[in-house]
């Protein structure tokens, strides 16, 4: 397969990943249940992004780079391709080194209980699977960067059209106005 064939699928595939991982945080990642004699039960619920806020952040990071690609020079490709690669093991590191703060989350976020009366409550915690959801998104996220490291400098770049005129070279800035009163003498509009 040649390279230039791999900038729409992996352009749209990093933005699908990025913002997979960035929905992933917002999920219930662990809930815990606390029940006190004598007053209410109530359920306690962390999201991935009340345990690590850098997470979502750095999913944000992944989709803004996605964009990025697209306007992006060749050489400038190749930079937000390591920084997709960089931010994306950063926050894999972040998940799976940081099981004590989802831990410290959920046991916060059941301090604040009005049932709670003291004591460990995360006893009974249950976990979900939107960690892990969000880890293969920022694998793959990952791989796709190095794609886009890799083959970046080779997919199409935007036109120079529509750059400033003083950032266009001479030589096409005379052509271009030349174009321009060509047209007018022909009696077409050069605006549209």
């Amino acid at each position: 397969m040649r390279s230039r064939r791999l900038y729409v699928p992996v352009v749209l595939a990093t933005l699908a990943v990025g913002g997979l991982a960035f929905f992933a945080t917002a999920r219930h990642w662990a809930s815990v249940r606390i029940a006190t004699d004598g007053l209410p039960s109530d359920s306690v619920s962390v999201t991935g992004a009340d345990a690590y806020p850098l997470v979502s952040a750095l999913a944000l990071v992944v989709v803004t780079s996605a964009l990025a690609i697209l306007a992006s020079s060749p050489r400038i490709r190749r930079g937000v391709g390591v920084l997709i690669v960089l931010v994306s093991i950063g926050a894999v590191i972040t998940i799976l080194d940081g099981r004590d703060g989802l831990q410290d989350a959920l046991r916060s976020a059941a301090e604040e209980s009005p049932a709670y009366t003291g004591g460990d409550a995360t006893g009974g915690a249950t976990y979900t699977a939107w960690n892990v959801v969000a880890v293969v998104a920022f694998i793959l996220s990952a791989l796709l960067g190095a794609l886009t490291a890799r083959h970046g400098h080779t997919w199409p770049t935007m036109s120079s059209r529509y750059d400033a005129p003083a950032a266009r070279p001479a030589a096409e800035r005379e052509a271009s106005d030349a174009d321009m009163w060509k047209a007018m003498d022909e009696g077409h509009d050069p605006t549209q």
